[in-house]
Parts: structure tokens; sequence; C-alpha cells
């Protein structure tokens, strides 16, 4: 629990300012405060998991590393490590229109995308002038002199992440987002010297030019890239007994949900098929209800999936009066606003109209979950309900969304008078009707299976193979 609130020692390492435009201390000071208050406010998260006492420690400790005025850029850097002691990854923060264009425009970006495999940062692609095609999958061990796992332990602290969750960070700096955060952390170079380790583990130094993120193009990828299933909306039968249903999102925009289950579960009843393997390691939410009928295919009980979903004063008088306020029938109790208790069941499917399921089509089979640190928010909720109910067996990563539930919802916006940085507060409270052991912790699978560096250059779906072998063979396999 500690090392979450200890990471922002981080972030109070003095920053050099080289001819940019800046904030005095007192502006400064008066936006972090303005922000600290906006959160306490409106935030459930902020004290949810560590104690309020730490947090604030944490907090007067950043706003004391303020004595000397910043550039918005810098400034913006140190509200990342705020917005991590938060523990909630739907929390997000930006720079001001002008301050991203001048930065996406700034010639200064290191040109290459990357993943986290084997907990070993990956060089997947290349935007920048032609390197040699074998160090696709090369291992980065240093940029610029510096141990690559002393940038990812700086640069993972700018990203807030659900209770004290590790794998969502390794996923979500994944393309070129490692690149931008690089910036940000260290600063502009036009230049990067790389050492790396090939596949045929040969150690190449590597001197790549900066570039503008106007130049991150698909007509610029050097290396080729792979197509996953679990990218896609996809049915597939495996054998006569075994199915694939890969669910990459629940937003309402991806796939018409209602007919891709219907449609689906018709398959795998026709089919005969006992073991049915769901995909969600891609899924990071979306809709409210989507994950909910997802469930109501796996299950003829309806349970009481939240314990509570709340929220708290003042964004509550500031909604209470919008119409979905008032269909869910929120009421406000002793000093936080309580959604109706209709919406707390496994059969709430929002306002999207859907009827439950033919009962002729539910599975009453084994079920396998694949998940990761990307199955987050809507997906792990639905993690959640698999788990709570003991529907099936989980395998891959934690998943990114706690066990427990998130902050999410409706999120208010808070424009800091100053810097006029911008801050997305959620503010609705989903409290899932479990009480776990340890909180702040995603889904934990059954079979913890990673993905490998030889897995993405071939396009391999390793936990889907894994759940295959898992079922053929009916017996407990050995993970390396």
């Amino acid at each position: 629990m500690l090392r979450s609130i200890l990471s922002f020692l981080l972030c109070t390492i003095s920053l050099t300012v080289v001819g940019q435009r800046t904030l005095s201390v007192d502006k400064i000071h008066e936006d972090f405060d303005f922000l600290i208050t906006e959160l306490k406010l409106q935030h459930q998260g902020l004290y949810q998991y560590v104690d309020s006492s730490q947090v604030n420690l944490a907090l007067d400790s950043i706003r004391n590393t303020i004595h000397e005025p910043l550039t918005k850029l810098d400034f913006y850097q140190k509200l990342r490590c705020v917005i991590g002691l938060t523990n909630e990854a739907h929390t997000s923060i930006s720079l001001p229109k002008k301050e991203m264009i001048k930065l996406g425009l700034s010639n200064t970006i290191l040109p290459i995308g990357v993943m986290v495999l084997d907990n070993n940062l990956v060089l997947t692609q290349n935007f920048g002038k032609p390197i040699p095609k074998e160090l696709l999958g090369a291992k980065i061990l240093k940029i610029n002199g510096v141990e690559i796992h002393e940038i990812l332990k700086n640069i993972y602290t700018l990203l807030p992440t659900d209770g004290f969750n590790e794998t969502a960070r390794k996923e979500w700096i994944a393309g070129v987002i490692f690149s931008l955060l690089y910036r940000i952390e260290y600063g502009a170079f036009s230049e990067f010297k790389l050492e790396v380790e090939g596949v045929n583990n040969k150690k190449v130094d590597l001197v790549l030019s900066s570039l503008r993120l106007t130049k991150f193009k698909g007509k610029n990828k050097q290396f080729e890239e792979h197509d996953y299933d679990y990218e896609e909306f996809v049915f597939e039968q495996v054998n006569d007994s075994i199915a694939y249903l890969s669910v990459p999102s629940f937003d309402k925009s991806a796939t018409d949900f209602e007919s891709f289950y219907r449609s689906s579960f018709h398959k795998i009843d026709s089919l005969n098929i006992t073991h049915l393997i769901i995909d969600v390691q891609h899924n990071g939410g979306g809709e409210e209800g989507n994950e909910n009928l997802l469930f109501s295919y796996l299950s003829d009980s309806v349970i009481q999936k939240y314990k509570r979903v709340t929220m708290m004063d003042k964004p509550y008088q500031k909604n209470k009066n919008d119409e979905g306020i008032i269909e869910d029938k929120w009421a406000f109790k002793d000093g936080l606003g309580y959604r109706g208790d209709f919406t707390l069941w496994s059969d709430y499917y929002s306002n999207l109209g859907y009827k439950k399921p033919d009962p002729s089509l539910l599975f009453k089979g084994k079920v396998y979950v694949l998940t990761s640190g990307l199955t987050f928010s809507g997906g792990a909720e639905f993690s959640s309900l698999v788990r709570m109910t003991n529907r099936g067996i989980f395998i891959g990563e934690e998943t990114g969304g706690t066990y427990q539930g998130n902050v999410s919802g409706y999120s208010e916006y808070v424009k800091l008078p100053h810097s006029k940085i911008e801050v997305s507060i959620p503010t609705v409270h989903f409290q899932i009707n479990v009480n776990p052991e340890k909180e702040g912790y995603g889904v934990i699978p059954d079979y913890t299976v990673t993905n490998h560096r030889e897995d993405y250059l071939s396009g391999k779906n390793s936990r889907k193979e894994f759940a295959i072998e898992l079922i053929k063979n009916k017996k407990t396999l050995i993970v390396e």
C-alpha cells in the first residue's frame, strides 16, 4: 500500500526551465490548491485505498517542491503525479490546446513505438529514418545513458491506475505513449542514443533523430504490425466442444451488442459447445449494461452487482435534474447521492433497451475468461461478475480495473485559472458487492499467462492457446 503513496517522491525532482514562458510560484500554488479543493469535493477515490493523512502528506510534499517558476508543461508533470494519488485511472488531465499543439509540432519526440513484454521494453515500431528490420522486437536497455528500468519507474508515476494495480501501466505505455511520456519526464532532445539487444542477443547502439508528433503516421511505419483476434468482435468454433468469443469493447458504438450476443450464443447452443473462452483482454469498458447483458447469457440468476452507486454532494447537486439521474431514481441522503436500488442488479441494462436473453440460449457449460492489464472499467466489472459468482476460470494477468469497482460515470471538467490545464474528475462511485481480502487489486487470474516477445513477433494469442490446451489436456499446465 505504501508503495503507491510513496511514488510521489519521484515527482519532487527540481525541473530546469530554459527559454520558456513560466508561471509564478504564487499562480502555480493557486492552481494547485484549486485542483486539490475540487478533488476533495468531487472525487470519491481520493481517500478510498489510502488513509487521508497519508494522501494529504503526499499532496503537501508535492506542493512544497514548487518553489520556483515553472512552465505549463513542467507544472502539468507535477499535476500528473497528483492525479496518480487518486488511485483511479478514469481521472484525466490535459494541457491547454495551445500547449498541446506546441508540443506536437516540436521536433523533440522519440520516434519509436514500444511494448512491455516479459517485463522488458521492446521495440515494436520506428517512424524515423530506417533502422535494421531485424531490430523489431529488440529489448531497449538504455536511452541516453539511463537504464530502462529507471526510466520506466519514473514514467509509471505519470500514469494513474485503479488502486495498486501494476499491470495496466505496462499496457498503457504501448505504442507512442511511451515517447510522449518520455518527453514530459525527461525534456526535449534532438537525438536519442539507444542501447538495444536484438532477438539474436547481440547488443546494438542506435542514434535516432527526434521527430514531430505529426510524423507518427501509418505511412511512416517501418515495421509490419500484426492483427490479433482479441482486438475484434469474433466468434470462432475451435473444435466440436470449444468456442472462442472475443469482446474487445463495451462501447455502444463498437457493435450491435444485442445482435452479436444473440447470434453467438445461438451458435454455441446449436453446436453443443461445452467449453466457452471469453476474451476480454483488450476490453477497456464502455457503456454500462453491455457487460451485464453478456453475463446474463452465463447465469440464470439475477445477482446484486453493486453494494451502492454514489455521488458526492457537489456533483450531485449540479446534475440532479439531468434526465439520466431522474430515470435512475437518484436520491440524496446523509451527504451523498445514491442511485436507485433497481440499478444495482445484474439485469440492469442502463438505457439501452435490452431484453433478458432467451432462456434457451443460456450457456451452462464451463467458462474461461482471458484478461490483461487492459481489462478495465466495464471489462473489469464483467470479470468481477464472473469471479464473484465463481462462474469461470481466469487466464492471463490481473485486470487493470479493481475487483471492487471504480469511480467513473459523470465527469466534471475543471479548468485551472492560471495555467488553463484541464482535469476531468469522475464523480460516480460504483462499488461492486464484494469484500476482498486485499483491497485495491484487480481480478487475479487462476493461471498467469503473459505475452512473450515471441508471441508478439508471431502474432500469437498466447492466452487463447493456453486455454485451449488447458481444456484439451484437462489438467493443470505449468506456466513459465
